[in-house]
Order: structure tokens, then sequence, then C-alpha cells
């Protein structure tokens, strides 16, 4: 923050040495007075000097010479952070990968994992209009399910017609999501987001999570976890429960581990997914986060001068002491 530290309007800093000079003035004018009145009996003194208590400390001077130079370089207009101009924030691209795979048919979040990913996806969407979204389904391989649109209404039928059965591979492999997304994104990638809709990571994809996390244009990363840590019951559509290839039912438990391995080797915040629009609208704040660290050409700096009004105001506040007088 200090190497972007700049002022808007800085011709008003040549304030500043007008103030200290006048301060300085004042205060050797007034310490001559003290001075001239050792030659005065101290009784006649005492009687005579105004504001006799506050002379010994600090002086109205030093009051009004706070509130100025606050003033002065608050009007500087000190600023060290930008504001992304609307346009920038409402066309920032977002790729949303889903993961469709057999642990997504879990009964724990009810209908099912995949069907509330659906429907969060959808609520996503419709909170970011008129931006550019791209989806990307993946299992043990990724595909390109709808290139980046700004239209909503065609993304649902997309997402209702995942399922499973029909990827050609089974798993869960979420490296094989990356080179999709960066092509996707193309020269935006560093102002985009990658999303990923899932039920957890592969402990075996985090290392090439972290070194695309790492690339210097990379996308940001974010991940929506849909599911409980106790996991579910996958079910077929005919009722009957998805089978392990090593036997048993398929273990649906949510691997946290491997959660917080992506969390701090990728950077890659970690949402869950929940009730009501809290975890749509942490989303959102992250996206939000990765455009205010992209290069927007049209973003304006934010003019923090304000915050220096409150030390000016606490400053003539001293005005109200009994006995607190400024002579010029």
């Amino acid at each position: 923050m200090i190497e972007l530290l700049h002022f808007l309007r800085p011709l008003w800093l040549l304030a500043l040495p007008a103030i200290a000079l006048t301060w300085w003035l004042v205060r050797r004018r007034e310490a001559s007075a003290m001075d001239a009145g050792a030659f005065i009996a101290p009784h006649l003194r005492d009687a005579l000097t105004i504001n006799r208590e506050a002379r010994r400390g600090v002086r109205a001077v030093d009051g009004v010479a706070l509130a100025m130079l606050a003033a002065a370089v608050g009007a500087a207009g000190p600023t060290w952070s930008k504001q992304a101009s609307p346009w920038f924030a409402e066309t920032a691209p977002l790729v949303i990968a889903i993961e469709v795979s057999d642990s997504m048919r879990s009964n724990d979040l009810l209908p099912t994992r995949l069907d509330r990913a659906r429907f969060k996806i959808l609520d996503l969407v419709a909170a970011r209009t008129g931006a550019r979204t791209a989806l990307i389904a993946y299992a043990g391989s990724a595909h390109v399910v709808m290139p980046p649109s700004t239209d909503a209404e065609v993304l649902k039928p997309f997402l209702e017609s995942l399922d499973p059965a029909i990827m050609p591979l089974q798993g869960s492999s979420a490296g094989a999501v990356l080179p999709l997304a960066g092509s996707l994104l193309g020269e935006q990638a560093s102002a985009g987001t990658l999303l990923f809709v899932n039920d957890g990571f592969d402990a075996s994809d985090v290392p090439a999570l972290a070194a695309f996390a790492a690339e210097p244009n990379a996308p940001s990363m974010s991940a929506l976890i849909v599911g409980s840590d106790e996991g579910g019951v996958a079910l077929m559509p005919d009722g009957a429960a998805v089978m392990a290839t090593t036997g048993g039912r398929l273990d649906t438990r949510i691997d946290t581990a491997t959660l917080q391995r992506v969390s701090q080797e990728a950077g890659m915040p970690i949402v869950r997914a929940a009730t009501g629009d809290a975890d749509i609208r942490q989303l959102m704040r992250s996206i939000e986060s990765n455009l205010r660290q992209a290069d927007d050409p049209d973003a304006r700096w934010v003019d923090q001068g304000w915050w220096l009004l409150w030390p000016a105001l606490l400053s003539t506040l001293l005005w109200f002491r009994r006995g607190w007088t400024m002579q010029w």
C-alpha cells in the first residue's frame, strides 16, 4: 500500500510549509512575550497573563496548526487504492467448472449434490447480470459445455442436461480443467475467475492447482464445495446405490484435509454450500476481490482524504476549553 500512496491534488501540499512557518512564528512570539514577563513582578505577571496554564504545555496555536495540516493533506487527496469501473465489474469473465461424477449423486444434500450445484450456479449467474460466463463439465476428463456468454437463460438447459452417465471417463480430475479455462478466458484471464463447483479435490490435483495459481497471468480460483463432511448415499436413477470399483457403496465423504491443502498451496478460497444465499454473496465478494487486483484501465483512484477530516475536527474541539484563546 505504501508504494501506491500518492496525491490526487498535490498542489495543496504547498500549504504545508506556510502552515509550519506560521506556527513557528506564533510560537516564537509567545515565547518572546513570556521572556519579557521576567521583568515584571511575578504576582502582576500572573494576573496579567491570559491562559497562563496553557502556555506551559500545548498551546492554542498547536491545535490550529494540527487542524490546518490535516485539512491541507486531506484536500491534497491521498489515495492508495482503485475503484473498479462498473463496466469492468459487470463484464469480468467467469468460468464455472462443475464436477459431474458419481459422487455428485450423493443425497446428503437433497435432492442430490449435483442438483444443488445446479441451483447454486443459476443463483450466481443471476446475481451477475450482464457478465460473461462459461461452463465446463468435468469428471475423469474436462469438456467445454458453453463458451463465454452473457445470456443466463442459455446456461440453464446445458446445466439440466449434465449427468455422470454422459461423461466419457469417470473420476474427478480438476487438473484437466485448467488448460480449458485458460483458453476460454484468453487475454482477460488475469481479470477473470475460475470457479470449481464440486464435492472436493483429489490430492493428486493439488500440485497442478498450485502451479496454475503461480502463473503470472492466471485467473484467480475459488471453489464452492457441495456436500457434507459425512457424505451420503450416491443413488442411480433407478434407486440402486452406486458401487465403488473396490466393492461396496461409493464413499462420498469430503476430504477436508485435501481442501485445506488446496486453500493453502493454491491460495484458493473455499466456500461451503449452505441454505440461503450467504454462500453466493461470499463468492461474489471473492470475484470482486479478484477484480480489484486486476488492471482495469478505467479504474479510478479512491480519494481517501476524508479520513483526515476526523483529526481536523477533533483538533477544533480544543476551542471549547475554558480560557483557550488564539492570538495571532
